[in-house]
Parts: structure tokens; sequence; C-alpha cells
């Protein structure tokens, strides 16, 4: 007979103590799968291009404009009811199948990655560290980008609205000039007769 010495004695092994988002199953969660750092380890030596301010000034503006052109899809889409666009919850056709469900996950994700990326490169842009006096041009950029940063999906709904009405005019535009060139037609026909 074994007898066990210490049964209730506790292994303790020192370690890290870390505190990390539960993000679920990360490979359905691809927006919040990047672990993120909470310093930054800044050489005081290096020198930042001010070139490429310019360019991350453009790259927020864009990420932005994308932001609200998502957040509007994805509005639009959620408030759409699966059974009045399809009979299995599925949309599709060969090779490009998705349920309507992964579908507004999708669009959740791409929304939340395009927030986190646009509230990085903002930070970045006006970080301390680039320390140089402000463009005109990149002062526009950066005004476009707070302009859709306060409402991206209005900013959104708003250009596709005023596209709308564009199109629509420029559709009643055609309709009425090739209308009057038959009419033109027409007038001349009966003027020869």
């Amino acid at each position: 007979m074994t007898y066990i010495k210490n049964k209730n004695k506790i292994n303790r092994t020192a370690g890290e103590v870390r505190f990390i988002k539960d993000k679920g199953s990360d490979s359905d969660e691809w927006a919040w799968a990047e672990y993120s750092p909470t310093d930054r380890e800044m050489d005081k030596g290096h020198k930042l291009n001010t070139k490429c301010k310019k360019s991350l000034a453009q790259v927020l503006r864009s990420s932005l404009f994308a932001l609200g052109h998502a957040m509007s899809a994805y509005s639009r889409f959620a408030k759409i009811k699966s059974r009045d666009i399809s009979p299995d919850g599925r949309l599709g056709g060969k090779g490009y199948i998705m349920e309507i469900k992964g579908m507004r996950k999708q669009y959740m994700n791409i929304v939340e990655s395009l927030s986190s990326l646009s509230d990085t490169i903002y930070d970045e842009i006006n970080a301390d560290h680039w320390g140089m006096a402000k463009e005109k041009i990149i002062e526009q950029y950066i005004q476009d980008a707070q302009n859709v940063m306060e409402d991206p999906e209005a900013w959104a709904e708003d250009i596709e609205e005023k596209d709308d009405l564009t199109r629509d005019f420029h559709s009643q535009r055609s309709k009425t000039a090739s209308d009057i060139r038959i009419a033109n037609v027409v007038n001349r026909f009966m003027e020869k007769q």
C-alpha cells in the first residue's frame, strides 16, 4: 500500500500577470485578433521622414471614408430581415456563398478594424514625436478626416444620397435630351411632308 504525503500541497510558480481581453474564437473574430502593446519604445535619435506625414494624413482620410461607407452598409444590411432576401439564410452563388449572420459579423469586423486603424493613425499624426510645423495640405487632410470622424455613417449616407441625386439628374437629363432629339427628327420629317 502506498501513502501520499502532503496530499493538499499546492505547487506555486512565479509568473507574469497579463490582462488580455477575451476575444472569443479568434479565427472568427479577426478584427480583434491582434495583440496591442501598451507602450512604445521610441528612439530619441531616430529621424522621421516628414514627407510621410502627408501620406499618413491621406491614409487616415481614406480609412475614415471607408469606415463611413462600411458603417452605412452594415447599418442597411442589418435592417434587412433574412427571410425577406433568402429562403435558406444564405446569399451568393457558385463559389461565394455566405450565411447572412456571418456576413453581418464580417461587416461588424470591418467596421471595428477600420475604426481601430483610423484611431491609431490619428494618434500618430498628432503625436509629439513628429514635432514639425503643420503644412496647409496636411491640415486639410486632417480637417477632412476630423469632419468624417464626427459621424462617419452620416457622412457616408450624405455622400451616397448626393451620388443618387446626381445619377437621377443625369438619367432624367439624358432622357430629356433624347426626347428632344426624337422630337426634332419628327418635326423635320413632318415639315418635309
